[in-house]
């Protein structure tokens, strides 16, 4: 997010806007999606993330407290990943980079599928955050 910033003061006009969007440092929450019901599993453990997280944090603090930007606007929303296996969400796990999937999210799921239910997702649910700023 520094050099971006730097980058950013660097390219954009006075009154060019900036948009952030990033994940929340929130963890990833996985879920079984029945029919009649979404059960809550587990949490996809994200604290090896959260370092850059609060460095973006203090970067564009900095860059608001030093009235180089302006914040104009800021909200969150989700993206939500639907898998259809176990499989998927192994597949899934291998492409996490910095955090981490307990197996006891894949036994819980294994467990409640057993009898196997007629339709069932794998859901995984993001929080993003997405921010606009304007260069002074």
């Amino acid at each position: 997010m520094v050099r971006a910033l730097s980058e950013a003061r660097r390219a954009l006009k006075r009154g060019g806007r900036l948009i952030d969007m990033r994940p929340t440092m929130r963890n990833r929450a996985v879920e079984l999606a029945l029919p009649d019901a979404s059960l809550f599993i587990g949490e996809i453990d994200s604290a090896g993330a959260f370092s850059d997280h609060v460095a973006a944090n203090d970067a564009l603090d900095a860059a608001l407290a030093a009235g180089e930007f302006k914040l104009e606007h800021h909200a969150t929303f989700e993206i939500r990943t639907d898998l259809d296996s176990l499989a998927d969400l192994r597949e899934f796990q291998g492409e996490l980079r910095r955090s981490m999937m307990p197996e006891s999210i894949f036994e819980r799921i294994a467990a409640l599928i057993a009898d196997e239910p007629a339709d069932f997702l794998i859901r995984i649910r993001r929080e993003m955050l997405i921010a606009r700023y304007r260069r002074l």
